[in-house]
């Protein structure tokens, strides 16, 4: 049994921030328990060592993270609220080591470290993309650690790149995209090589290889080939193996099925599974047997089981009513990770 933590896009007033049972062998959710009083609590993650939840406040003029303790009762503490610095915080990134958070502030640009114990860092990106609405000014969408030496990579969908830092924020490196891409959300493989993008702008899915000159090496629809209508492709995430990937596609509803190469990292186009309204985010179980879809405009949580022989989706086993959930976050639980207090 897992606990899952579900973030919703709602209103202070209102429970956005849910506590779920999840029974891997059956795959159903049970509610347990939430808690209000954040106002758009949109993206979560959660420090297993100390058993802190943190999540945004994605507000457009003043955004903040807050920070709960999570009791083993599921009773939560507010330890921490800070300003993210920025407008529209969007995403939350804990550092390997947990020594502090990256944030990614979507509606002015702005990226913001905050270090617990040691300086922080903020940079905030100016310039325009291709697309003359969506494009129109830098707009940091997510972040992604590498732990293998602690750098991190910073997606603006605005600017049509990455934005690579490393030996703690004293370099970067800056790998482009095409325009019009709009790269959203990160995967990376686990010897830390291969990087999969999801591009909202384009619904497509870049490969990325990195080393001392990262680029694209294959470019891969997230559509079926007959489908024309309006799409954004949204969240996208590797399997526990590594050998498949998925993506989700908000328009079409569905999750992109990709095979992959273990040696080039390149995708085959598996198939789709049609999932409900609005797919914004969505989670593997830690047992990787199920993925979770979270359907904001269905109000709904999902649950699909995986072929583990093939990768491919089954049809949903359980549908739980949840109001615009938009983040799905398993609370596990670590030993042993030092982090600053």
């Amino acid at each position: 049994m897992h606990t899952l933590i579900l973030g919703s896009r709602v209103s202070s007033d209102t429970q956005g921030i849910t506590f779920c049972s999840f029974d891997e062998q059956t795959g159903t959710i049970a509610y347990l328990t939430s808690f209000d009083g954040v106002e758009q609590p949109t993206f979560q993650c959660f420090d297993g060592e100390r058993r802190i939840l943190y999540t945004v406040s994605e507000t457009e003029v003043d955004g903040h993270v807050h920070g709960y303790c999570v009791s083993p009762s599921l009773a939560c503490e507010q330890i921490l609220c800070i300003p993210s610095l920025g407008g529209s915080p969007c995403h939350l990134a804990l550092a390997p080591s947990g020594a502090g958070l990256a944030i990614a502030n979507y509606a002015d640009g702005t990226f913001t470290y905050h270090g617990f114990e040691k300086p922080g860092y903020r940079e905030t990106f100016s310039g325009t993309g291709k697309h003359p609405v969506r494009q129109e000014r830098s707009h940091i969408h997510s972040s992604l650690w590498k732990a293998d030496d602690g750098s991190l990579l910073v997606a603006d969908l605005g600017l049509d790149r990455l934005v690579w830092y490393k030996h703690s924020f004293t370099s970067k490196q800056y790998i482009k995209v095409p325009p019009g891409t709009g790269p959203r959300h990160m995967a990376l493989s686990s010897d830390m090589t291969t990087l999969f993008v999801a591009g909202e702008l384009s619904s497509e899915v870049l490969v990325i290889k990195l080393g001392p000159v990262p680029g694209v090496v294959q470019i891969i629809s997230t559509l079926p080939p007959d489908y024309s209508l309006e799409n954004t492709a949204a969240d996208i995430h590797l399997s526990s193996d590594g050998r498949f990937l998925y993506c989700s596609n908000r328009g079409h509803n569905s999750i992109a099925m990709y095979a992959v190469e273990p040696a080039s990292g390149f995708l085959t186009l598996l198939g789709h599974c049609k999932v409900e309204e609005e797919p914004r985010n969505f989670a593997l179980d830690p047992s990787g047997a199920y993925l979770l879809s979270g359907n904001a405009s269905s109000n709904s949580v999902t649950v699909h089981a995986i072929d583990q022989r093939t990768g491919m989706l089954f049809s949903a086993v359980q549908r739980f009513n949840l109001l615009a959930p938009v983040c799905l976050t398993f609370m596990t639980l670590q030993e042993g990770r030092f982090r600053p207090s």
